[in-house]
C-alpha cells in the first residue's frame, strides 16, 4: 500500500459536475489535502466548477492529467458505467482512488475493479458518506450496543418526487435500468448493514414504475430483508412519489423499546416500552454532503498514512451492491433470494 505523507496529499478530481463541485469545496475545507487538477470534458462544467474553484490545471481526459501533474490520489466522480476503465488508469498509475457510488452498474465491471485494485495493490474506496453523518453513527452505537435490548424487526421509509430533469443535478439516472436501486436505494441498503453491523441473509423484493413516473425504468423498490440474526426489515423506497414534500422514517423495535430517526440526515429519538412519549437523542450539527464527506476523506487520506483501516473498502461495497442486484433478480424471478447462494453463483465467494 503506498505511503502518504502528512504534508500536503495533491488530488486528482475526475468529474466536476454538481457532486465535483461539492467535492472539491469538502477538499477546501478538509487540512493537508488540495486539488492539484481537474478532469472533465465538458466546457459548460469547466465554466460552473471554474466560477467556485478557479485556477486548478484542467484537463479534458485522464491520461494527459497523469502525464502532465503529479498525483498522490485520485477522487473519481463520473458516472458508474465508466469506472472500469478509469480505475484500471488510476490504478496502472500508481494512484489510490476515492470512487463515489456505485462502483459499477453490473457485478462484472465491480469485480474487475475490486480485482484491479488487488492487482495494482492500490486501495480503493467507496464514498458511502451518508455512514459519516452523525446521525448514522449514534443509530450504530445504539444498535450495536444494544441499549434498547435485542433487535426484533425495523420499517425503513424513503418517500421523494425526484426531479431528475432540474439543473444542477445528474441526468443519466433517468435512462438507466434501476435508477432507484442502484443510486438511492444501495446508500440506505448499506446504512441498515452499517448501523445493524449485521450482514443481510435473504431478500425479497419488488420494484416497479408508477405511470407518472419521469424516470425510464423502476423507481420504486419494496423489499423485505432478513438478517443474519434473524431480525427483519421492511424497506420501501421512492423517486416517484405523488407529494412534492419528501417523507422519512427509519424505526426500529427492540425488546425494551423503539429507536426512530424522523428526519433523512438527523433527528434520532427513542422511548423504552412504556414511555408516552419520545425522548430526542442529542446529535451534533452537521452539514449534509459536507461534514460527512469531509470525515469520509480524512479517513481516506488516514488510512493512506496507515494510521486507521480502509474506510468503506470495495469489497465492502460490494456485499451493499450484490444486496442490490440479488433484490432486482428477486423482482424479476418471484423468489427469495439467499446472499450466501447469490454469492456462489456469481462467483462472488473469493471477494467475501
Amino acid at each position: 500500500m503506498p505511503s502518504v505523507s502528512k504534508e500536503i496529499t495533491r488530488l486528482l478530481l475526475i468529474g466536476a459536475g454538481t457532486r465535483g463541485r461539492m467535492w472539491a469545496q469538502v477538499v477546501a475545507e478538509s487540512p493537508c489535502v488540495e486539488i492539484a487538477a481537474v478532469v472533465d470534458p465538458s466546457p459548460a462544467a469547466r465554466e460552473m466548477f471554474e466560477a467556485e474553484h478557479p485556477g486548478l490545471p484542467w484537463f479534458a481526459e485522464i491520461d494527459p492529467a497523469l502525464a502532465a501533474e503529479r498525483f498522490d490520489a485520485a477522487i473519481l466522480v463520473t458516472p458508474p458505467d465508466g469506472h472500469l476503465a478509469q480505475c484500471r488508469l488510476l490504478f496502472d498509475a500508481g494512484l489510490p482512488v476515492l470512487a463515489e457510488k456505485p462502483l459499477s452498474t453490473s457485478l462484472a465491471d465491480t469485480v474487475g475493479i475490486i480485482d484491479a485494485a488487488d492487482a495494482s495493490g492500490m486501495p480503493l474506496s467507496v464514498g458511502l458518506n451518508f455512514r459519516y453523518l452523525p446521525v448514522s453513527m449514534e443509530m450504530r452505537d445504539w444498535l450495536r450496543g444494544e441499549r434498547l435490548g435485542k433487535v426484533g424487526f425495523g420499517q425503513f421509509r424513503y418517500l421523494r418526487n425526484r426531479d431528475g430533469r432540474r439543473p444542477g443535478i445528474n441526468r443519466y439516472p433517468l435512462t438507466m435500468r434501476h435508477p432507484m436501486m442502484l443510486e438511492q436505494t444501495i446508500h440506505h441498503l448499506d446504512l441498515i448493514r452499517f448501523c445493524h453491523g449485521r450482514e443481510v441473509a435473504a431478500i425479497a423484493c419488488h420494484t416497479w414504475n408508477p405511470p407518472w413516473s419521469m424516470y425510464a425504468h423502476d423507481a420504486n423498490v419494496h423489499c423485505l430483508l432478513t438478517l443474519e440474526d434473524g431480525a427483519e426489515v421492511n424497506y420501501f423506497g421512492t423517486w416517484s412519489g405523488g407529494w412534492n414534500n419528501p417523507g422519512f422514517e427509519w424505526r426500529i423495535d427492540c425488546t425494551e423499546g423503539v429507536i426512530i430517526q424522523r428526519e433523512l440526515h438527523s433527528d434520532l429519538a427513542y422511548a423504552h416500552r412504556a414511555d408516552p412519549d419520545l425522548t430526542a437523542i442529542p446529535l451534533p450539527d452537521a452539514r449534509p454532503y459536507y461534514d460527512d464527506s469531509i470525515a469520509l476523506l480524512g479517513a481516506f487520506l488516514a488510512s493512506l498514512r496507515g494510521e486507521v483501516p480502509l474506510p468503506c473498502d470495495g469489497r465492502d461495497h460490494l456485499r451493499s451492491l450484490a444486496l442490490c442486484f440479488a433484490g432486482i433478480e428477486s423482482g424479476e424471478t418471484g423468489r427469495i433470494i439467499r446472499m450466501s447462494d447469490f454469492y456462489t453463483r456469481h462467483g462472488l465467494d473469493r471477494l467475501l
